[in-house]
């Protein structure tokens, strides 16, 4: 007899389900099962003895029968419950998809989502996610990386929280030694994070979900699907949450309110538009970062470093109430694939993102060396008067990826692709009086600011950015059945650097650059769970546009130009990797190796007996080691992880500073050549256990950062730590139009640690020393840190209609 649709549905479906051998790779049940036992049901773990596992090809999408009561398998290619997936790109890729990302906090950003991957160093600010954080990864940092959404450039990780809630999120990606060739960055020499948001879903219905946590944190979130509109192919979804909570040291409040939007439309032919927008606004009250005898003082009990709640107009810096950022960012992204005929295919990725807003301190002003007046026409002030100092920020950010393909047989695929960036940074900077009771006035009202000759004090007025075109060609081959890959690519950027400060006579300083970027990997396929795989290519970091500006010569009485103006950040990087899975476990071996020329480094520096703050280039740097990752799929419903990386790197240079020699200031070189280098530590590590029976579920997660460098002497030593987390919930029968109610508990940070988690300002030295030359050069200051928030938790329901 032969089978009906539905029938043929549900055999495939059986055949894969008495297959599928504790693994994590997806959930089977009918529609009236999952509603009876209540939102996800219980893996698949019954095995067949007629047909080898290994030997059966699972599909890369669901499966479904169209027909009768509908079944569907989907696959996930995911172990550690999430924290690992299996990867098949011909270079090093670290992944957690969508089942680790809906057990953790939903004020979690895309940088607390990562930090148990074995390349990546974490430090955030708080446990709202409010503040962001950053992170360091093979001895460089986020500012080295290129930071995407949908895979187009976004702001730092310092500001991850204003790209997307973590509902919308499906999976985060660490690519922590390469970038694709078609990528749009131009900061990539630590590689990629790339999150990509979720597809729209077919259906209508929607998801809501409250928190409430310590720190007098609440949220809340509600996304509605639209499903199919009409026969138009076009679905969509619209988002919104808003949350607030309390700093967890100090006074002050931080508040965020964000919107996602997401809409796709499929074509018959494959082609498809794929549309992402967000909005996000916020207030945040920032934090002080503590040296290191400050943050002992403060854990034995001998002191604090943070604001004060109430306000002293002798001391206006200190209080909490003139010290915040007022901050909105609007990005918006529509890829466009278009199947073309004759095998061919058109790519378009436009984007822009939109940053701006103001941030701002309190701090005396002193009108007896800075004659100035309040208002255009006010009266002349004098003495230590209480004032806000505001940066006014605008950054424009748009660009667009095009790339023709061409498919010259069932082997080869040859890309021709150019790429435009634009980004320009200006900022003003304002001063206003405050009020005698500590408030701020707001900016730009003209009556509280500070004028000098009827114009409006700034003593910084400017913009900065660059032009960038790139140009790349990309070719992938298939051979052996698909078992041996092989990616080449050259491109090859062309980029204009500007900056200008307006508030001087300072002349418009611009710089051309061309970087050519190479890269080759090639991966083969050994057997069904064996793969390895090498890839070298050449990355770049474009320094700070703002590195341009020029110094005044007071003996000339001139501006001349910044003689320590940084050139492009260069690395050759090799990896060579391993991978390993089957239907137990999966497993990635990767060593590494990085020679970097004009490392990058924020420093300040004497120019004609001036001190500047600035970006230079502090000679070249090795850095080598490997990661390895090994995760298990369910068993007995515990999905077990584990990750280690092994750093070793090495200052090849000495870093340029200034001393005093026989009375006078002198240019002079650190010896720091043969150093370790700053926020590289020899060891990361994480263990991961998480648990999920369909109804029941948790995972905990462990990391361990060793000892780590603060300065380039190697003379201040952050110790190595520990960070810790719990998450547990319970999966609800569904009821009416209710689905899936979910109650879940996430706890940071079990064992009440007050530890040190990262560097937020590096300095040369820590102590006086002696240069190359025999100058003598004074200490440059003291490191400040990120500090681990203590103890913590939040609680969240949510339901699904």
């Amino acid at each position: 007899m032969v089978p009906t649709k539905t029938q043929h549905g549900r055999f495939v479906a059986a055949i894969l389900s008495s297959t599928i051998l504790f693994c994590d790779y997806g959930y089977a049940a009918t529609h009236k099962q999952a509603s009876r036992k209540g939102g996800v049901p219980a893996n698949v773990r019954k095995t067949s003895h007629s047909v080898a596992p290994q030997r059966v090809r699972h599909p890369s999408g669901p499966v479904k029968s169209r027909a009768g009561e509908e079944i569907m398998v989907a696959v996930n290619r995911a172990g550690g419950g999430g924290m690992m997936r299996h990867e098949t790109a011909p270079r090093a890729v670290q992944t957690v998809t969508k089942r680790y990302i809906a057990m953790q906090n939903p004020t979690s950003t895309a940088l607390d989502l990562v930090k148990n991957l074995p390349s990546v160093s974490v430090s955030a600010n708080d446990s709202s996610g409010i503040l962001g954080g950053t992170m360091n990864i093979r001895s460089l940092t986020d500012s080295d990386m290129g930071i995407l959404l949908n895979g187009v450039p976004v702001a730092t990780a310092y500001y991850l929280n204003q790209n997307v809630d973590s509902e919308n999120l499906d999976h985060v990606s660490v690519t922590p030694g390469s970038a694709a060739i078609n990528l749009p960055v131009t900061t990539a020499a630590a590689g990629v994070m790339d999150a990509g948001t979720i597809t729209p879903d077919h259906k209508f219905g929607g998801t809501t979900d409250f928190s409430y946590g310590s720190n007098n944190m609440s949220r809340e979130f509600l996304r509605v699907n639209s499903g199919d509109i009409g026969n138009s192919g076009v679905r969509g979804y619209l988002s919104f949450s808003h949350e607030h909570a309390r700093n967890w040291i100090g006074p002050g409040t931080n508040e965020r309110r964000h919107l996602d939007f997401g809409a796709r439309k499929d074509f018959d032919n494959g082609s498809y538009i794929d549309l992402f927008a967000s909005w996000n606004h916020q207030f945040t009250s920032m934090p002080l970062y503590p040296t290191a005898q400050q943050f002992l003082d403060k854990k034995h009990g001998n002191g604090t470093f943070t604001y004060s709640a109430e306000y002293n107009p002798k001391m206006p810096s200190r209080y909490v109430g003139l010290v915040g950022n007022m901050w909105d960012q609007f990005f918006i992204t529509a890829p466009v694939h278009v199947v073309l005929p004759s095998r061919f295919s058109f790519d378009f990725k436009p984007y822009y993102v939109y940053n701006g807003g103001y941030s701002y301190n309190g701090s005396l002003f002193n009108a007896d060396k800075v004659a100035v007046t309040q208002g255009a026409n006010g009266a002349a002030l004098s003495g230590q008067v209480p004032t806000t100092s505001t940066y006014s920020v605008y950054r424009p950010h748009a660009g667009a990826v095009a790339q023709l393909s061409y498919q010259i047989d069932r082997h080869n695929t040859v890309s021709l692709g150019y790429w435009f960036d634009y980004q320009d940074n200006q900022v003003n900077n304002l001063y206003s009086v405050a009020t005698e009771d500590g408030r701020k006035n707001y900016p730009y009202a003209q009556g509280t600011g500070l004028f000098q000759n009827g114009s409006r004090y700034m003593p910084y007025q400017g913009d900065a950015g660059w032009y960038n075109h790139s140009l790349f060609v990309h070719d992938v081959s298939r051979y052996f059945d698909n078992r041996l890959q092989v990616d080449a690519g050259f491109k090859v950027s062309m980029i204009n650097r500007y900056s200008q400060n307006y508030a001087s006579r300072a002349p418009h300083m611009q710089e051309n650059t061309v970087v050519p970027l190479p890269q080759l990997g090639i991966g083969y396929k050994i057997d069904e769970h064996n793969q390895i795989y090498i890839n070298a290519e050449g990355d770049y970091r474009m320094p700070d546009p703002g590195s341009l500006s020029a110094v005044f010569d007071a003996q000339r009485g001139s501006y001349v130009g910044n003689p320590y103006n940084a050139k492009p950040q260069y690395l050759i990087k090799e990896e060579l990797g391993w991978r390993f899975n089957n239907s137990y476990l999966m497993a990635d071996l990767s060593f590494f190796n990085y020679s970097i020329t004009n490392r990058l480094v924020s420093t300040s520096v004497y120019v004609n007996n001036q001190a500047i703050s600035t970006t230079i280039n502090a000679g070249n740097q090795t850095a080598r080691g490997f990661d390895a990752m090994v995760a298990a799929h369910p068993i007995h419903h515990f999905s077990p992880y584990a990750s280690i990386e092994y750093l070793n790197t090495s200052m090849d240079s000495n870093l340029p500073t200034t001393g005093l020699l026989n009375g006078a200031t002198v240019s002079d070189l650190l010896p720091t050549k043969g150093r370790r280098a700053v926020m590289a530590p020899h060891v990361l590590a994480n263990i991961g256990l998480t648990y999920d029976d369909g109804k029941l579920f948790g995972n905990f997660a462990v990391h361990y950062t060793s000892a780590q460098y603060t300065t380039f002497m190697n003379d201040e030593k952050m110790p190595g730590y520990f960070t810790d987390s719990i998450a547990v919930g319970y999966r609800f029968p569904s009821f009416g139009f209710v689905k899936t109610p979910v109650f879940r508990m996430n706890f940071n940070n079990i064992t009440g640690s007050f530890v040190r988690t990262g560097a937020y300002g590096l300095t040369n030295n820590a102590h006086a020393t002696t240069g190359v030359y025999g100058s003598a050069v004074s200490a440059s200051g003291s490191p400040t840190y990120y500090l681990y928030p203590r103890f913590n938790m939040t609680g969240t329901l949510s339901v699904s209609f």
